[in-house]
């Protein structure tokens, strides 16, 4: 008979950022360690709550399956002699395997008859393996910072206090960090006077969550994270609103109580003379609280209609809500009081009064100040904005008109840095710059590339608002991984303090969608050049160059992977080179649908062009030359004449399709020529003992590879 399996993890409030990873991992952790355990279920399924991780598993049997396990061992007549006698081989190889000579079986395969031993391990209690895998299953949770607490080298989240284990009515029984597994979970801290909350004891797994639910404790948190926003609303809704509610907030604030009950508090009028994103910062990020805005206010981003109130979240109802209300009220006016004081302070000066300081702002340890950093952005912007890197003569410009203003947003983005406000608040680095440009007058195009630049940012990734603002998004990067990369500052195993994986990751994301289509390597010297003339290099660019190049291809195969580009096309595509961001994308995606879509027909057509590359490989190898224009009169079968008329034919409209990215087409342009290309191998010799009739016939093969690496090596797509 099937049951459910319950396990949750007890501990002190973990951190909100930790949970859903954690939540996410240990599910994965449960669906494999049931499996290996072969054991049947049905649906796993992961809650939690600040101080608890819960895994839920229906219909687990109750008894592993069966295994049969056949092992291959001498021929038969290495085994047995003439007379059908076991020999010492026969006798040797069942005791290595632990069964009688006699259980031995004789069995036909395609190598001929040979002997197996067969072996049949019976499915053990399901309580049993469980108490051994279980705390294995604890064991494996990572998490971003972890602490040690007692004697055992376990190093977890926060320390665990209390451990469920139950499968049906039944404890599964471990002890992991002295604490021993139960059927008794706790409710909320400090219910019937107990820090550790009320203990509720479990008649089985299957009552889990209604047990909770009956002591207040909402365990799910998809619905937890739902209630929170419905109070939210409820409670903007009762004062004309609409509450803000970002989805990053919203997950933090569901992963810091396990009972909501939302109230409202209010502040000052006066304070809305203050910019509205400086106040959604102070309310969301600092104390994490929701503002509220007017029904006909703007989303964020744009001019917001804030009211004087703000919605924020108690873990269970207090017993004096006006109490609770009057202490966050006051948190929340000390917090608007700092900023208004350093927002007013900082008004006394234009924001390109605070370009000097930045001088005394270090960018990193021996690579200057951000003083440096902005003359070198001034420098590489004007490069860039005038056609250095591009992709080919006649791709879009920063027009000349346009290029005072990118030089203008180079010259304040980082301004900012050296205001009161921004330092006591740092957050709103790029917002407070946008916000002040704007106040001084400066153009809308400089102001929102000031904020831009730093885009795009979690959660939501959105991309610069104009042509200025990615611009200078890519040189602030591209500067800044140069500069890091040139020092040896290199992100080693999960070590990245500096945050380059994000910064290579973001410049890919710029460069595929950016109307100037960068091409890599030409950007990568650009910012070596300004580099070298600013005198900040120490070592040499071109080998800098080289190991930046490597990250990025790390970087670039993690966000085909993400995209869900197979391991084998996504090496294939990135062997022939990802000088071109957009290009390659496109190139792994139009593979990928080919592959999904026409699968038996895209492995044949890969098995043909492998056919070229092998070759040419092995030429390669011996020595040959294989490149070269292949002359005509040194044909001597129809087939390689063929070939030649075939490749001929297709080529221009190939290389049309190819220049726009257009790659689906092109892959199904070379396909037509796999019956020519495969009656070629059929037909011509292509070693000839000739040397050059062989090297017209390898050049002629070369034209045909030179089309192939237009997509991918195809050596390495698996069929």
């Amino acid at each position: 008979m099937a049951r459910t399996l319950l396990l949750e993890i007890g501990t002190e409030e973990m951190p909100a950022r930790f949970m859903l990873p954690a939540l996410e991992q240990l599910k994965e952790s449960v669906d494999a360690a049931l499996t290996e355990l072969r054991l049947p279920h049905g649906f796993v399924r992961t809650v939690g709550t600040p101080r608890r991780l819960a895994a839920i598993v229906t219909d687990v049997a109750e008894r592993q399956t069966p295994f049969t396990l056949e092992v291959r061992g001498p021929a038969k007549h290495i085994a047995f002699d003439a007379e059908g006698k076991p020999t010492k081989a026969a006798e040797g190889f069942a005791k290595g395997q632990g069964v009688a000579v006699s259980d031995l079986v004789v069995k036909a395969t395609d190598r001929g008859e040979f002997v197996f031993a067969v072996k049949r391990e019976e499915g053990q209690p399901a309580l049993s393996v469980l108490a051994e895998a279980l705390p294995q299953v604890i064991r494996k949770l990572s998490f971003p910072k972890t602490m040690r607490w007692e004697d055992s080298n376990l190093r977890f989240g926060r320390p665990i206090r209390w451990l469920v284990a139950l499968l049906g009515e039944d404890v599964i029984p471990f002890e992991l960090t002295g604490v021993k597994s139960d059927r008794i979970t706790f409710g909320r801290r400090f219910t019937d006077g107990l820090s550790i909350g009320k203990p509720i004891a479990l008649s089985s797994a299957d009552i889990y969550e209604t047990a909770l639910q009956l002591v207040g404790v909402v365990v799910d948190h998809e619905r937890r994270r739902e209630l929170v926003k419905a109070q939210g609303q409820a409670a903007a809704r009762s004062l004309g609103g609409v509450a803000i509610m970002p989805d990053e907030l919203l997950d933090e604030v569901t992963f810091l109580v396990e009972e909501p009950a939302s109230l409202v508090g209010n502040f000052g009028e006066h304070y809305l003379q203050l910019p509205p994103e400086i106040l959604i910062t102070v309310m969301g990020h600092h104390q994490r609280y929701f503002p509220v805005r007017r029904d006909e206010g703007r989303r964020m981003g744009d001019e917001i209609d804030l009211m004087p109130h703000f919605i924020f979240v108690c873990n269970g109802k207090p017993q004096n809500p006006d109490w609770v209300r009057q202490g966050n009220e006051k948190v929340l006016t000390a917090r608007f009081e700092d900023a208004r004081f350093y927002f007013f302070e900082d008004r006394k000066h234009r924001l390109s009064e605070f370009v000097p300081k930045l001088k005394d702002i270090v960018f990193q340890q021996g690579l200057g100040t951000m003083g440096d950093k902005t003359e070198r952005l001034k420098q590489l912007t004007k490069g860039l904005a005038t056609g250095n890197g591009r992709r080919e003569t006649g791709q879009p410009t920063v027009a000349d008109l346009q290029l005072p203003i990118a030089l203008c947003a180079a010259e304040l983005c980082k301004a900012d840095l050296a205001t009161r406000l921004v330092n006591e608040f740092t957050e709103l680095q790029g917002v407070v710059g946008r916000i002040y440009a704007l106040l001084d007058g400066e153009p809308k195009e400089v102001a929102e590339a000031i904020e831009d630049h730093y885009k795009p940012l979690p959660p939501d990734f959105k991309l610069p608002r104009n042509e200025i603002g990615t611009l200078l998004a890519i040189a602030d990067r591209a500067d800044t991984l140069c500069a890091c990369f040139d020092r040896n500052l290199v992100p080693t195993g999960s070590h990245d303090p500096l945050g380059l994986r994000r910064a290579a990751t973001t410049l890919l994301m710029l460069l595929r969608l950016s109307p100037f289509n960068f091409r890599l390597s030409a950007l990568l010297d650009a910012t070596f050049q300004v580099l070298t003339d600013a005198n900040m290099l120490q070592n040499d660019p071109q080998g800098t160059k080289g190991k930046l190049l490597d990250f990025y291809r790390e970087r670039m195969d993690a966000l085909l992977e993400g995209e869900g580009i197979d391991h084998d096309l996504r090496r294939a595509v990135l062997a022939v080179g990802f000088d071109d961001v957009a290009a390659t994308f496109d190139r792994a995606h139009a593979l990928q649908r080919l592959r999904r879509e026409r699968t038996e027909w895209f492995a044949v057509k890969v098995t043909t062009f492998t056919r070229i590359t092998n070759i040419l490989a092995q030429a390669r190898q011996k020595g040959e030359d294989v490149d070269g224009e292949p002359q005509t009169a040194l044909f001597q079968e129809d087939a390689e004449r063929a070939l030649h008329r075939a490749v001929t034919q297709i080529s221009p409209a190939f290389w049309e399709r190819v220049k726009k990215n257009d790659f689906e087409t092109a892959f199904e342009m070379l396909a037509e020529l796999a019956p020519t290309i495969n009656r070629f191998f059929d037909e011509v010799l292509v070693m000839h003992e000739d040397a050059s009739i062989r090297h017209n016939r390898l050049a002629l093969l070369r034209r045909v590879e030179h089309c192939l690496e237009a997509l991918a090596d195809f050596r390495q797509v698996q069929t």
